[in-house]
């Protein structure tokens, strides 16, 4: 089988039209599709003097496989399926977990954040990282292009 198209799922967006479009390239090259969603794990409250709020008890949770659920959610939601797709959550930030899920890749996908968006602001800053650092040919669409969706 050939490498892999890799396409960055957006946390706040889901990434639908880019995601659509890497899954028709894939198609027409004859290979896979690997989404990708980078996470954290949600920082504890803090009370003054930087500690945890007394007798605060949090369940443990599985950040995970949170995020590969709503990976797969996200898929499922521009693709119909998850079918065929390789999803992959990654513990980190975007550039970070783009970079390491697309080392065999032949092509990367991402899509533009939205414009005026306040997750756009920290997002914006992932693409020109991604597209000077990666060992693979990058499509950028637009966010114009890629409906308001991406």
């Amino acid at each position: 089988m050939s490498s892999p198209i890799v396409v960055g799922v957006s946390p706040t967006t889901g990434s639908p039209a880019a995601l659509r479009w890497a899954a028709q390239e894939a198609r027409l090259r004859g290979t896979t599709v690997r989404a990708v969603l980078a996470w954290r794990p949600a920082r504890a409250p803090v009370a003054s003097g930087g500690r945890p709020p007394v007798g605060l008890t949090q369940a443990p949770t599985d950040y995970a496989a949170e995020a590969q659920e709503k990976l797969r959610g996200f898929v499922v939601a521009a693709l119909g399926t998850d079918d065929g797709v390789e999803c992959t959550a990654v513990k980190g930030n975007e550039v970070g977990a783009l970079l390491a899920a697309s080392d065999d890749a032949q092509l990367m996908v991402i899509g533009e954040p939205r414009p005026g968006r306040l997750a756009s602001v920290r997002a914006s800053l992932v693409a020109p990282q991604v597209l000077h650092r990666a060992q693979c040919p990058v499509v950028a669409l637009p966010a114009v292009a890629a409906g308001a969706d991406c």
